[in-house]
């Protein structure tokens, strides 16, 4: 079954038990991140320079600047991740958005130029499998609790537990963080 197959029929489970919190990261997760991105949705790269003669050159960083740096939120919907890991090389290029490419441009010793963020794309997989695990343990999550649905239909009673567990409510409660300007281009 495709990511987004589960991603939908996990959809229609948290609708039918009202569960708000599952339905707006499904949510998210179909149609990417406006805002705020969960921690698994990092991923670790490195910044390199267009370089005229030689083409992407990696950077040569302080160990600061190159920690904070080496990892990128990625707020797309994971139709477009899926896409981009079956359509990609092994290597994946972001573009750096224009705020960090002015910093770059004004604080390094490089010529004027554009820099992107490349990274494997075994890290786009990474965040397809966690959330077919998190939909995974939410669904065992529910069974533990007797909630089955037979046919896709709930009780009353499963209802009404799905809404009293905590833990059932509150399964997808993430650390997030800001994100702005990124566009996910297939890698050289």
């Amino acid at each position: 079954m495709s990511i987004e197959s589960l991603m939908r029929k996990a959809y229609l489970v948290a609708r039918k038990l009202n569960l708000e919190e599952f339905k707006e990261w499904i949510n998210q997760e179909q149609n990417g991140y406006k805002g705020q991105v969960p921690e698994y949705r990092y991923i670790a790269g490195e910044i390199k320079a267009w370089n005229p003669y030689h083409g992407w050159i990696p950077m040569v960083l302080s160990a600061d600047i190159a920690d904070m740096i080496s990892k990128m939120p990625i707020p797309t919907s994971i139709s477009e991740l899926q896409d981009v890991y079956n359509t990609s090389d092994s290597t994946v290029g972001l573009s750096v958005n224009a705020k960090l490419t002015e910093w770059f441009n004004e604080n390094m010793d490089y010529m004027p130029t554009k820099y992107q963020f490349f990274f494997h794309k075994s890290e786009l997989y990474r965040i397809m499998s966690t959330v077919r695990n998190k939909i995974l343990d939410w669904a065992l999550l529910l069974d533990e609790n007797g909630i089955v649905g037979e046919g896709m239909t709930f009780t009353d009673v499963e209802k009404k537990t799905a809404q009293n567990t905590q833990v059932i409510n509150n399964y997808t409660n993430n650390f997030f963080a800001e994100v702005s300007d990124i566009d996910v281009q297939q890698g050289k």
